[in-house]
């Protein structure tokens, strides 16, 4: 697809800063990072950006070469992991999102004060807790999730 920025990034029409590659992916530091090393990982081939609906050879493929680059990047940046992130927002082209997590070296527990919750989708994820959610509020929610997708459950 002409139009789309990561299929002009694999033709080599639009530039990228790769750091792995193999025949049927590519993965490239992000140009809006918002940490040293922020890195996209894409399939060559143009496959929706809705990933957890890729069929499972195309997604799989795609989280084991995300799994390489991971590999790449804490030997690379000398970090002791990555965070993965699959939003399919922005640009029509699966891809997950790899960041490096700087400054944990020999923590495993890192509480952090930022609180959040929205109903709505504002443009980006976040892994930050929210405020604690009222156990009943909680069963009913799975309740509808169970009903609506039909699901048998407690």
């Amino acid at each position: 697809m002409s139009s789309c920025v990561f299929c002009q990034i694999v033709a080599g029409t639009s530039p990228a800063h790769i750091v792995h590659q193999d025949a049927e992916h590519l993965a490239f530091l992000s140009i809006f990072p918002n940490t040293p090393g922020f890195t996209v990982v894409i399939p060559r081939r143009h496959l929706s950006s809705d990933v957890l609906a890729l069929d499972a050879s195309d997604y799989s493929a795609l989280l084991l070469f995300a799994k390489e680059v991971d590999q790449v990047l804490r030997r690379g940046l000398g970090v002791e992991r990555c965070a993965l992130a699959i939003e399919g927002m922005m640009i029509e082209h699966a891809h997950v999102k790899l960041i490096p997590m700087h400054g944990i070296e020999g923590r495993r527990t890192v509480v952090s004060e930022v609180r959040g919750f929205t109903e709505l989708y504002q443009g980006f994820v976040t892994t930050a807790e929210g405020p604690r959610c009222p156990d009943d509020r909680l069963a009913a929610l799975a309740q509808t999730i169970r009903s609506r997708a039909g699901e048998q459950g407690q």
